[in-house]
């Protein structure tokens, strides 16, 4: 018996290295770790193993003694086998490992699977001013002070203050606004004064001493400041399930310091688009509006993430394109072709426009998974392609949302980058986290 056991393990050693080197074998290794799946969809996994090897083969379902042949009625997935290898059905939400073994011994493939229930959402399109009001006062800049020599010097500079540093805090007072910090320097005169830094995720204590400024009698630190950022441009979706939504597709960035804005508070309200500067190679275009407190959409910004803009709603959201809610469309459903984005180019109105989906790259988590162009003639010739305020136009696909538009390419704006729905979901705050943010 001990003699058979080392050749009963060179015939199986031998038997996976044929398998990894035969195209089949490839076949198997190739397929992917992860898998995203929608309750009623089915996906099949095509191996087509010689006839000698097909009966070699089991998928089962981890954490179970039940195989192909009885599928445990508890899994979110089944599995029933078939000519060319393995259909796999979603049954309900929830997440299960499968496992692909040779002759019942030898683990080949592992595959993790997440089956996700059906989610319907208002499409959006509708384009939105956003006031974001940061956590601290973003410094954007150096601003020189003159002394009573007329020697030109910077405070804050140089005792260490940076170009995209948060103050939120001077003497333990915190500061929501550039008003609050002028009045305070103003306060401290020429005493030293303790500013609580935030850089990155570090947080610093730097002394300054203010100067007071021959020209407007009044005490300055040489920092130019920011304390918030407003803009234009469009709504992604609105869940009519919790009254959240999501817009933008991308963070908001300072202008000057191209940090992300961590979020004191913020709002969305309706917008009307007045002109269009259409987008040339070189130069983007972008959508000019002004704010409309009147209109359908007030809401808060609570969130502002890698995927996007977040916050809840005051109202319910319409869209004049769309009489009932559409399915989410996820990664592994996008495919190349013909799509349409929704979006405004002219006051309140949602227009939809087509655009050509040309590459999709669902393993890709930057928020630039699909590769688009806009083919609407009518579109091209009013914006020239992507401009900016139309980030966050959603983009649908056999009736799917299935994302929104993000980037531009600023060489060419017919051509510009989309991202795939799982990640805009992927950021949506609880409402857990909400009434933290809230209160």
């Amino acid at each position: 018996m001990n003699r058979t056991r080392p050749v009963i393990g060179i015939i199986f050693s031998l038997l996976f290295l044929l398998l990894c080197f035969s195209s089949q074998g490839r076949i198997i290794l190739s397929l992917p770790d992860d898998q995203k799946m929608v309750v009623g969809e089915k996906n099949t996994i095509d191996i087509n193993l010689p006839r000698q090897l097909e009966t070699g083969f089991e998928m089962q379902i981890l954490g179970t003694s039940q195989s192909v042949l009885a599928a445990p009625q508890d899994s979110p997935v089944s599995i029933t086998r078939n000519d060319s290898g393995y259909e796999i059905a979603a049954l309900k939400p929830g997440k299960v490992d499968l496992q692909l073994k040779l002759l019942g011994y030898i683990p080949v493939k592992y595959i993790s699977i997440e089956a996700m229930a059906t989610k319907r959402v208002v499409p959006g399109g509708h384009s939105i001013g956003v006031l974001l009001q940061s956590k601290g006062i973003m410094v954007v800049g150096f601003a020189p002070v003159t002394n009573d020599s007329g020697e030109k010097i910077y405070p804050a500079r140089d005792n260490g203050v940076q170009i995209g540093d948060l103050i939120l805090e001077v003497n333990g007072q915190k500061v929501k606004s550039e008003t609050d910090l002028a009045q305070i320097i103003d306060g401290c005169k020429n005493k030293t004064m303790k500013l609580k830094i935030k850089r990155k995720e570090e947080y610093i204590t730097v002394p300054v001493i203010a100067q007071l400024c021959p020209e407007t009698q009044r005490y300055r630190i040489g920092l130019y400041v920011r304390d918030g950022v407003v803009g234009v441009g469009t709504l992604t979706f609105w869940d009519p399930d919790t009254n959240k939504y999501a817009a933008l597709g991308h963070i908001i960035l300072d202008a000057d310091t191209k940090q992300g804005i961590d979020v004191l508070r913020g709002k969305i309200i309706s917008a009307s688009i007045q002109t269009i500067k259409a987008g040339k190679p070189g130069k983007p275009g972008e959508k000019i509006g002004v704010f409309d407190n009147s209109g359908e959409i007030e809401g808060t910004i609570e969130k502002n993430g890698s995927f996007g803009i977040y916050g809840e709603t005051a109202a319910e959201v319409d869209n004049q394109l769309s009489n009932y809610t559409v399915e989410v469309g996820y990664a592994h459903q996008v495919k190349e072709g013909k799509a349409e984005i929704y979006t405004v180019v002219n006051g309140i109105d949602i227009e939809k426009f087509e655009i050509e989906i040309e590459k999709v790259y669902p393993e890709r988590r930057n928020g630039k998974g699909m590769v688009i162009k806009v083919t609407d003639p009518r579109l091209l010739n009013l914006t020239g392609g992507i401009i900016q305020g139309m980030s966050g136009s959603p983009i649908i696909q056999d009736s799917k949302i299935i994302g929104a538009v993000t980037h531009v390419f600023l060489n060419d704006p017919q051509h510009g980058y989309g991202i795939f729905m799982d990640q805009i979901l992927s950021e949506m705050p609880d409402q857990t986290q909400l009434q933290e943010n809230v209160s």
